[in-house]
């Protein structure tokens, strides 16, 4: 024998079954609560370490005491905890504010970002490579041994000291324009960089708009679908009646309850796969782990919609598509960029000319120099002549002293200027593999451009045939909910005169329920259509 159960949203069947399935139902409760209650402790933490010094000790029972005065604030901190808490539940989103923050956070537009501000270095460094560069160096040490000083030009046996510096600079005359032809390729590499972040970005906006506008979609089913099941539980109530007065077969009332089952197990799927959707749309905005709980979106006033038959054709929207479309202008600069790099490596085949120049000094630990004027001294006998005659020679002598560091730096500076010319006669055949890879490079490139086209038209082609299925869905679908409509409100008068069964009642709603869905789904796959459009045109999206 059946009981009745009216615990949680309409009435139900209870067997032994239904029994284990409330007992599970309770724990998975306590489960719930218990998590909730953890989550509302970790929160509470400031709260709790706050008050900690109003306990001073514990009761008979272990319960710690609460100083004076202490309730009234522990009481207003937790309101003001549940107030935030409430106020952070309540924060709702629009389509525009989940643009703005997917376009904040997205990592792959973040990272087209970073690609562009590389592009724009790269940039700017091929202008500076047109000027000379400038170089120093400075060396100091010992030089041991026998060894020919290289500013005194005297051998030294002992340890010399050393040291020398220099500056040299080099500038490119002429290398075939190539680092003309470099500047360029930066140029359109940095444009074409800017262009895939506008890319990126487009890629996000229709991953949020499907999330946004499923998650609209699936809260309009749901709607729908309580709303049956509502309808249902009064048509319940109405033949629990009927059956308690004898009027009507039990069996009938079953096989409403069993409608309202199954009614309310489609709810609870549309709304997993609402969760599932919001949940995706959260992901794509890269919010946080506490952004993501208390995550929801406000709906648009789109009940109302007017679903146009579109209008424009393949060839206007197209050629709209192609001249603002970032990706299309990407690939048109990734084919000019191609081109550069042809011209690059074929300049690697002319002559270059570069002027060089170079300035440097050094100073010795052997370098002398004389101070003060000559000292004379005794003559010193080199010999004697024939007759016995002792020869003297005069003897000289200066008094030196180490040249000083600024002295030496001075006095050995040295300046060099020179041409260089370099003619390629062969070089491996690197110039030329470097030309037919180059040339090749720039076929891939310009192929990806006409790939792209080709993306570009049969994506206009597939959301404008989606749009005119839409439309022409959703005048079927409005006018199947509309006869459904009247033919359940007949199916409900005839069904409470007797005339008809529940199964032919129930067969009439599930006819409008389909109708429903059906409606909502061509709603929402046209609007998808259109705002997929907007973006590949590079209009604006709202809703």
């Amino acid at each position: 024998m059946h009981r009745r159960e009216r615990g949680y949203r309409g009435p139900v069947l209870r067997n032994d079954h239904d029994e284990e399935a409330r007992e599970k139902s309770e724990w998975t409760g306590l489960l719930l609560s218990a998590q909730w209650y953890q989550h509302l402790s970790t929160r509470s933490t400031t709260v709790r370490h706050s008050h900690a010094a109003s306990f001073r000790g514990s009761g008979t029972f272990g319960y710690p005491r609460i100083a004076r005065g202490q309730p009234m604030r522990i009481a207003s901190a937790l309101f003001a905890l549940f107030t935030t808490t409430a106020i952070l539940a309540q924060t709702t989103w629009t389509l525009e504010q989940c643009l703005a923050r997917a376009d904040e956070r997205n990592l792959a537009v973040l990272n087209a970002a970073l690609d562009a501000e590389l592009a724009g270095e790269n940039k700017a460094r091929t202008y500076w490579d047109l000027l000379p560069d400038l170089n120093g160096a400075a060396t100091h040490g010992y030089n041991y041994g026998r060894v020919i000083d290289r500013f005194t030009n005297t051998f030294a046996t002992d340890r010399v000291r050393t040291n020398n510096f220099y500056l040299s600079s080099q500038v490119d005359l002429f290398r075939g324009l190539a680092k003309q032809h470099g500047i360029k390729q930066a140029r359109f590499d940095a444009e074409a960089a800017m262009k895939a972040v506008e890319a990126a970005r487009n890629d996000v906006r229709v991953a949020v708009v499907q999330a946004f506008l499923n998650v609209l979609g699936l809260r309009e089913r749901i709607t729908a679908a309580e709303a049956q099941a509502a309808n249902t539980r009064e048509q319940i109530e109405r033949a629990r009646a009927l059956v308690e007065a004898g009027r009507m077969a039990r069996a009938e009332q079953l096989t409403l309850e069993a409608q309202l089952a199954q009614e309310e197990f489609n709810i609870t799927d549309v709304r997993n796969q609402h969760d599932q959707q919001l949940l995706t749309l959260g992901r794509t905005m890269q919010l946080e782990a506490d952004e993501q709980r208390t995550f929801d979106i406000a709906a648009p006033a789109i009940s109302d919609l007017n679903v146009l038959a579109p209008t424009a054709s393949e060839q206007q929207v197209l050629d709209q598509v192609l001249r603002t479309h970032p990706a299309y202008a990407q690939a048109g600069l990734q084919v000019q960029s191609a081109e550069r790099s042809v011209a690059i490596a074929q300049a690697g085949r002319m002559p270059s000319l570069s002027l060089s120049g170079s300035l440097g000094t050094g100073y010795s630990g052997r370098d002398v120099r004389t101070v003060g004027g000559p000292v004379i001294g005794d003559p010193v006998a080199i010999g004697s002549t024939a007759g016995g005659e002792v020869v003297y020679a005069p003897n000289v002598s200066y008094r030196t002293e180490l040249t000083p560091f600024n002295a030496q730096l001075d006095q050995n500076l040295n300046e060099s200027i020179g041409f260089t010319l370099s003619i390629p006669i062969f070089n491996n055949m690197r110039n030329r593999y470097a030309v037919q890879q180059a040339r090749v490079q720039h076929e891939k490139a310009r192929n990806g451009l006409i790939s792209l086209r080709n993306d570009l038209q049969r994506n206009v082609l597939d959301a404008l045939v989606q749009q005119r299925s839409a439309h022409r869905q959703f005048v079927a679908a409005t006018k199947a909910v509309e006869s459904g409509t009247v033919a359940l409100q007949y199916a409900q008068e005839r069904y409470d005169q007797g005339t008809i069964t529940v199964i032919e009642l129930n067969t009439a709603k599930t006819t409008l329920s389909n109708s429903t869905a059906n409606l909502i789904n061509a709603k929402y796959q046209y609007l998808m259509a259109s705002k997929y459009l907007d973006i590949l045109q590079g209009l604006p999206v709202v809703l």
